[in-house]
Order: C-alpha cells, then sequence, then structure tokens
C-alpha cells in the first residue's frame, strides 16, 4: 500500500494529520491541520457537554418528565447555534477534509520531503 493512502485512511479514520505526522513523518503539516480540527472538537464538545448537564440537572430535580419526547423537545430547543459553533464546526469539517486531501495528492512527493543532491557537482 503507498504511503500517501496510508497516510489519508489514518488521516480520514482517526483523526486529522495524524496521518502526515505518523505515517510521512512531517510534523508540522501534521500540525497544521490537527491543531484546529481539535480545538474545534474541544469547543464542540464543551457545548455538547454543558447542554448535557442542563438537560440532566433537570431530569434529576424533575423540572421535566422523563418522557423521551419531552428529552427531544428539549435537545431541540436547546441553544447550540451561533457563530463559534459555526466556525468550530467549519474548521473540524474543513481540516479533516483537507488532511485526507494533503495526504493523497502529497503524500508521495519525494521530491518535497527527501531532495536529490545536484548532479553534476564534484
Amino acid at each position: 500500500m503507498k504511503q500517501s493512502l496510508k497516510a489519508a485512511l489514518i488521516s480520514g479514520l482517526l483523526f486529522p494529520g495524524l496521518g502526515q505526522i505518523l505515517v510521512l513523518k512531517r510534523f508540522a503539516r501534521g500540525c497544521i491541520f490537527l491543531l484546529p480540527t481539535l480545538a474545534g472538537a474541544l469547543y464542540i464538545l464543551r457545548v455538547v457537554m454543558a447542554q448535557v448537564n442542563v438537560l440532566a440537572g433537570q431530569l434529576a430535580n424533575g423540572t421535566i418528565p422523563f418522557d423521551i419526547a419531552m428529552i427531544a423537545q428539549q435537545i431541540a430547543a436547546s441553544r447550540t447555534e451561533g457563530p463559534a459553533m459555526t466556525a468550530a464546526t467549519l474548521a473540524c469539517v474543513l481540516c479533516w477534509s483537507a488532511s485526507i486531501l494533503d495526504a493523497i495528492f502529497f503524500g508521495n512527493d519525494h521530491h518535497y520531503h527527501h531532495p536529490h543532491p545536484q548532479q553534476g557537482q564534484s
């Protein structure tokens, strides 16, 4: 299997940038994809966990009954949209896609990673 395909699969299935770091040995290039995705994912997780805590508190206090339809309605009514959530989601999607494409298109570029010595010089 080509190194570029391995890197693309790792970046696509595990986490963006990991293919560049682990397979292609391009640490800086991998961090370009990994860090924004990680920041976006952590922000999304923080917002979701805050909503889960509110809902769990309401269920524990008896504020809302344990009714699946009511819980689904509360989730739908929760405020998770906004510019920060949009930016975090967009960062995750774009970095994930770009990481896969980068690994496929530039993963086998031997001139990029391993410069050849100039011929004709002694």
